[in-house]
Protein backbone atom coordinates (compact mmCIF):
# COMPACT_ATOMS: atom_id res chain seq x y z
CA UNK A 1 0.00 0.00 0.00
CA UNK A 2 1.35 3.37 -0.86
CA UNK A 3 -0.32 6.73 0.48
CA UNK A 4 -0.08 10.13 0.38
CA UNK A 5 -1.32 12.20 3.12
CA UNK A 6 -1.63 16.26 3.54
CA UNK A 7 -2.10 18.24 6.01
CA UNK A 8 -4.37 21.28 5.85
CA UNK A 9 -5.16 24.45 8.18
CA UNK A 10 -8.14 26.44 6.44
CA UNK A 11 -9.39 29.39 8.24
CA UNK A 12 -13.11 28.83 9.40
CA UNK A 13 -14.54 31.07 7.06
CA UNK A 14 -12.96 29.14 4.16
CA UNK A 15 -14.07 25.87 5.46
CA UNK A 16 -16.77 25.32 3.54
CA UNK A 17 -15.62 26.51 0.04
CA UNK A 18 -12.37 24.39 1.20
CA UNK A 19 -14.10 21.04 1.27
CA UNK A 20 -16.02 21.47 -1.49
CA UNK A 21 -12.86 21.56 -3.32
CA UNK A 22 -11.58 18.38 -1.73
CA UNK A 23 -14.87 17.19 -2.76
CA UNK A 24 -14.15 18.15 -6.39
CA UNK A 25 -10.30 16.85 -6.07
CA UNK A 26 -11.68 13.30 -5.04
CA UNK A 27 -13.91 12.74 -7.72
CA UNK A 28 -10.73 13.50 -10.14
CA UNK A 29 -8.10 10.93 -7.95
CA UNK A 30 -11.06 8.25 -8.21
CA UNK A 31 -11.65 8.51 -11.78
CA UNK A 32 -8.03 8.46 -12.75
CA UNK A 33 -7.45 5.31 -10.24
CA UNK A 34 -7.14 6.07 -7.12
CA UNK A 35 -8.26 3.50 -4.74
CA UNK A 36 -9.48 5.85 -2.04
CA UNK A 37 -9.24 9.75 -1.45
CA UNK A 38 -10.66 10.86 1.63
CA UNK A 39 -10.76 14.01 3.99
CA UNK A 40 -10.67 14.10 7.29
CA UNK A 41 -11.60 17.04 9.96
CA UNK A 42 -9.41 17.29 13.47
CA UNK A 43 -11.95 16.08 16.19
CA UNK A 44 -9.92 16.15 19.33
CA UNK A 45 -6.48 17.77 19.89
CA UNK A 46 -5.97 17.12 23.25
CA UNK A 47 -2.64 15.77 24.67
CA UNK A 48 -3.18 12.14 25.83
CA UNK A 49 -1.16 9.29 26.66
CA UNK A 50 1.59 11.13 26.86
CA UNK A 51 1.23 12.44 23.32
CA UNK A 52 1.93 16.39 22.42
CA UNK A 53 -1.80 17.67 21.14
CA UNK A 54 -1.56 18.11 17.56
CA UNK A 55 -2.95 21.40 17.24
CA UNK A 56 -0.06 22.57 19.26
CA UNK A 57 2.47 20.81 17.60
CA UNK A 58 1.29 22.31 14.15
CA UNK A 59 0.89 25.84 15.74
CA UNK A 60 -3.02 25.96 14.72
CA UNK A 61 -4.81 29.26 15.48
CA UNK A 62 -8.07 29.43 17.24
CA UNK A 63 -9.80 30.51 14.03
CA UNK A 64 -8.48 27.72 11.80
CA UNK A 65 -9.30 24.11 10.96
CA UNK A 66 -7.15 21.09 10.77
CA UNK A 67 -7.80 18.61 8.38
CA UNK A 68 -6.02 15.54 6.87
CA UNK A 69 -6.21 14.11 3.02
CA UNK A 70 -5.40 10.71 2.54
CA UNK A 71 -4.92 9.32 -1.08
CA UNK A 72 -4.32 5.25 -1.29
CA UNK A 73 -2.87 3.47 -3.90
CA UNK A 74 -1.42 -0.38 -4.57
CA UNK A 75 2.26 0.82 -4.82
CA UNK A 76 4.18 3.33 -5.78
CA UNK A 77 3.74 2.55 -9.61
CA UNK A 78 -0.14 2.99 -9.53
CA UNK A 79 0.38 6.10 -7.43
CA UNK A 80 2.92 7.31 -10.34
CA UNK A 81 0.45 6.30 -12.80
CA UNK A 82 -2.66 7.99 -10.93
CA UNK A 83 -0.91 10.90 -10.20
CA UNK A 84 0.26 11.32 -14.12
CA UNK A 85 -3.98 11.18 -15.23
CA UNK A 86 -4.28 13.47 -12.48
CA UNK A 87 -1.86 16.19 -13.25
CA UNK A 88 -3.09 16.29 -16.87
CA UNK A 89 -6.55 16.48 -15.90
CA UNK A 90 -7.14 20.45 -16.61
CA UNK A 91 -9.76 20.75 -13.78
CA UNK A 92 -7.31 20.09 -11.07
CA UNK A 93 -5.13 22.87 -12.35
CA UNK A 94 -8.00 24.69 -11.22
CA UNK A 95 -9.20 23.36 -8.08
CA UNK A 96 -5.20 23.84 -7.27
CA UNK A 97 -5.58 27.54 -8.18
CA UNK A 98 -8.89 27.79 -5.69
CA UNK A 99 -6.51 26.33 -3.00
CA UNK A 100 -4.01 28.74 -3.16
CA UNK A 101 -6.76 31.44 -2.51
CA UNK A 102 -8.20 29.45 0.51
CA UNK A 103 -5.46 28.58 2.49
CA UNK A 104 -1.89 28.98 2.58
CA UNK A 105 -0.16 26.62 0.59
CA UNK A 106 3.51 27.20 2.14
CA UNK A 107 1.70 25.73 5.57
CA UNK A 108 0.75 22.32 4.20
CA UNK A 109 2.24 19.58 5.29
CA UNK A 110 2.29 16.38 2.73
CA UNK A 111 4.59 13.18 2.49
CA UNK A 112 4.39 10.10 0.66
CA UNK A 113 4.34 6.38 2.77
CA UNK A 114 5.04 2.93 2.13
CA UNK A 115 3.16 0.57 4.32
CA UNK A 116 5.72 -1.17 6.45
CA UNK A 117 3.84 -3.05 9.23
Amino acid sequence: MFTSIYIYRAARENVEAFLRVQQQAAAIYQRCGALENETFALADSAAKYGCAAFSDVLDVGEEEQVFISISRFRDRAQHDEVMARVDADDRISELYKEVTELLDVGRVIRGEFERVV
